[in-house]
């Protein structure tokens, strides 16, 4: 009786540490199949993943990272050293920093890259217009967007504060608490006008508008001034 008493504890904690070895191993193996290994070009420095800086080791770049499934968005930018031959030196050229962006399904793997960039002309042409390539593992072609970096923010910025202005307002009524949500137009409008720098927001809509939505604008500020 003394002997089975003394091992019921030894029983137990071995239980215990099977049990949470099972948990570890499992959680590592979800991990596994749910990541997937996106790597990138040499030439491509990763600045960004969805909005959160990546960490680079001292004197080193990241240029691979674990995604899982759904909307990604990556900042990034070119560097390249080329030959000059005019000049008989060598040249680093840089992009600007752009944004990608994509949604990731069930690939295993992806690899960003640029397309064959040969000497140093055409570095300098590409730096001044990016264009990159996401395969997966079957060397598939993902479909990706590209961004200019300054517009990215003001779109960012924009949809931040339409969606703060349009967040329901909550009342108290008769002691009793109810939901105002703001319907009238020009009661948004006004609310846009005083919380929010017009300049950014005629900045976006300008890029977005079409030619002729331009020309119809133009002609407003003209009629606008004429009236001055």
């Amino acid at each position: 009786m003394s002997d089975i008493t003394t091992r019921t504890p030894s029983l137990n904690a071995k239980l215990v540490t099977y049990l949470i070895f099972s948990v570890l191993l499992c959680s590592f193996f979800t991990f596994k199949v749910n990541a997937t290994k996106l790597t990138l070009a040499d030439n491509l420095i990763l600045h960004d993943v969805d909005d959160k800086a990546v960490e680079h080791g001292f004197l080193s770049k990241k240029q691979s990272i674990n995604l899982t499934q759904g909307e990604h968005t990556l900042v990034i930018k070119y560097k390249d050293v080329f030959e000059d031959l005019d000049f008989a030196e060598e040249r680093l050229v840089t992009s600007d920093y752009f944004v990608v962006k994509f949604t990731l399904d069930k690939q295993q793997a992806l690899f960003l890259s640029t397309s064959n960039i040969r000497g140093l002309a055409a570095a300098e042409r590409f730096a001044n217009a990016p264009e990159v390539i996401l395969l997966d593992e079957k060397k598939q072609e993902v479909v990706l967007a590209l961004e200019t970096l300054s517009d990215y923010k003001l779109a960012k910025q924009v949809t931040k504060v339409i969606t703060t202005l349009s967040e329901p307002v909550v009342t108290t009524q008769s002691n009793n608490t109810a939901i105002n949500v703001t319907t009238n137009e020009q009661v948004f409008n006004n609310k846009v006008i005083e919380n929010l720098n017009a300049v950014p927001m005629l900045k976006y809509w300008w890029q977005k508008a079409s030619h002729a939505e331009k020309a119809s604008f133009i002609e407003f500020i003209k009629q606008t001034k004429s009236l001055e």
